[in-house]
């Protein structure tokens, strides 16, 4: 199983729409700054390339329950393109990606943690 650590609170979906809307390169821009911090999350952390179907299981500590629960799920997105672009993850298809399990839980600060366990078919 490898695990890493994301020790940020990253966007709900609510503010990658509002950085779309503000004018056509925010969302990009935002986008790019939040794979950045993933990306040496990944590297801190050392993990090796995956190259069997696996199953990701995310914990969303919450510092607040400002946020609803599918606009936190939202990051996913960024999680999985910077696991693909850093050459943890191959792809992330189905083929690859076989289940995304989350769990929020309340806590005292905001971060994230990724676990990501290979299973065989």
């Amino acid at each position: 199983m490898a695990e890493f650590i994301i020790n940020e609170k990253l966007p709900s979906l609510n503010e990658v729409i509002r950085e779309n809307r503000a004018n056509r390169y925010a969302g990009a821009k935002l986008k790019k700054g939040i794979e950045t911090i993933i990306g040496w999350s990944i590297k801190k952390a050392a993990l090796k390339p995956i190259t069997n179907p696996c199953v990701i299981d995310i914990e969303w500590h919450e510092a607040t329950k400002r946020r609803d629960v599918d606009n936190i799920h939202s990051s996913v997105k960024f999680i999985l393109d910077a696991l693909v672009k850093n050459g943890i993850l191959i792809n992330d298809s189905r083929r690859y990606v076989k289940q995304i399990y989350h769990n929020v839980i309340d806590d005292k600060t905001n971060y994230v943690v990724v676990r990501i366990k290979e299973v065989t078919e």
